[in-house]
């Protein structure tokens, strides 16, 4: 399984570079799950700030975004991103630890299966209607919830930022990784959803991204307000970039599957042997 699975993973990724390659409009929007409404090294990874201050005292902004480049973040009201990939990826966050424990592969789309490191899949996230027959407090329920699905941005950034004493840091074009999850995750979606609906790929676009603060209870958060800011041509750079995003991918694929594999070497004979089985059924 573990094979086929890497193989259908590196192929997804293969088709999805030489389709941007050829300027496939259609063929690209299906890959990339644009056909229909549906750890990266080295990348600054833009976030929505929830800090009050920094160590040393200074004051933050929450809700603005802030990235983490050159060894220190930096912090801007509004950025504008032109996506060159999306992926999704299924992971678990220990508040304890401070660490993932445990991450999927990541795919262009949300179709098929999800293989994790710890020798599942999806970390654990169970269907709808395999929740529905479990009680809240079932262990397996209670596990499937803390699954949470990232949808994750590739792409180039600009912004006005400024670093926390206020030194002016001018972004131009600078690739960088974003996770969109639970709260996010839905304005980005209905976001790219859009796009399609008018038959736009996101790699044409150029998005502005602000935040909005949301209340509920004594609950405050922010989620990202994504709006239309203009349209590009794809360049040669971008498909070089788009293809430097797919290795990026397939190397964090290939860590995942090498930990998937490892992790059912620890299953007792039986406990694969269900696992197997599983994974059979959804396959049919």
């Amino acid at each position: 399984m573990e094979t086929n699975e890497m193989t259908t993973i590196g192929n997804e990724m293969d088709q999805l570079v030489s389709a941007f390659s050829d300027d496939d409009t259609a063929k690209f929007m299906e890959l990339t799950g644009q056909s229909k409404a549906t750890s990266n090294v080295g990348l600054p990874r833009l976030n929505i700030n929830y800090d009050t201050e920094t160590e040393d005292g200074v004051s933050l902004t929450r809700g603005s975004w802030k990235m983490f480049l050159d060894g220190e973040f930096i912090y801007a009201k509004e950025v504008f991103i032109r996506p060159i990939l999306r992926t999704f990826e299924w992971s678990v966050y220990d508040m304890e630890q401070g660490t993932f424990s445990c991450k999927s592969v990541q795919k262009p789309t949300l179709a098929g299966e999800f293989p994790d490191t710890l020798a599942g899949n999806k970390c654990g996230r169970l269907s709808l209607k395999e929740e529905e027959v479990l009680k809240d407090d079932d262990p397996l329920k209670v596990k499937s919830r803390s699954a949470v699905c990232n949808q994750v941005i590739y792409g180039q950034i600009n912004g006005d930022f400024t670093k926390a004493d206020g030194t002016k840091v001018d972004i131009k074009d600078k690739p960088f990784v974003s996770y969109f999850k639970r709260s996010g995750f839905k304005p980005i979606r209905d976001f790219i959803d859009s796009l399609t609906r008018q038959k736009k790929i996101m790699q044409k676009v150029v998005i502005k991204l602000a935040t909005s603060r949301v209340k509920s209870g004594s609950v405050i958060y922010y989620v990202p307000v994504p709006t239309l800011h203009s349209e590009v041509q794809v360049s040669d750079t971008d498909k070089a970039l788009m293809k430097d995003f797919s290795e990026t991918v397939k190397a964090h694929n290939e860590n995942v599957l090498i930990q998937h594999r490892e992790a059912l070497k620890l299953i007792s004979p039986s406990e694969e042997q269900d696992l197997s089985a599983d994974f059979n059924v959804k396959s049919a």
